[in-house]
């Protein structure tokens, strides 16, 4: 199911408004933030990142809301369900893992105090 959304995703005219909204809104946010580093020439490795984020950032959001919208108008589960579908379903998993852990440090605690409980009585 998560593939699902993920090929919405993924989808070319999903892609192109994602981009376009990531270099209006990101090149505007990058002007607010990042550009007197940018007039002052004092561009470094560090600055560059920042602004590679800046542009990133609207285009996961817009991505993320158009796949959304799909999704709704498709009747089809939102990144949100299908996440917290997999977490549960992980956790479960993970519940009977430590049971069975535990169960068995059980028994080893237990067959640790026979062997104690013979040791010593072998030895009085």
């Amino acid at each position: 199911m998560i593939n699902g959304w993920f090929k919405i995703a993924l989808q070319k005219n999903i892609l192109m408004r994602a981009l376009k909204v990531a270099l209006v809104v990101g090149s505007i946010l990058m002007l607010i933030n990042h550009g007197d580093v940018i007039l002052s020439n004092g561009l470094s490795i560090k600055e560059s990142i920042k602004i590679t984020l800046t542009y990133l950032v609207p285009y996961c959001v817009s991505t993320y809301s158009s796949t959304e919208a799909v999704c709704a108008a498709e009747n089809m589960p939102s990144i949100n369900q299908l996440m917290w579908k997999f977490i549960k379903q992980k956790s479960s998993e993970l519940a009977h893992c430590s049971i069975t852990v535990f169960n068995l440090f059980i028994i080893r605690l237990q067959h640790t105090k026979i062997i104690i409980k013979i040791f010593n009585e072998l030895h009085l």
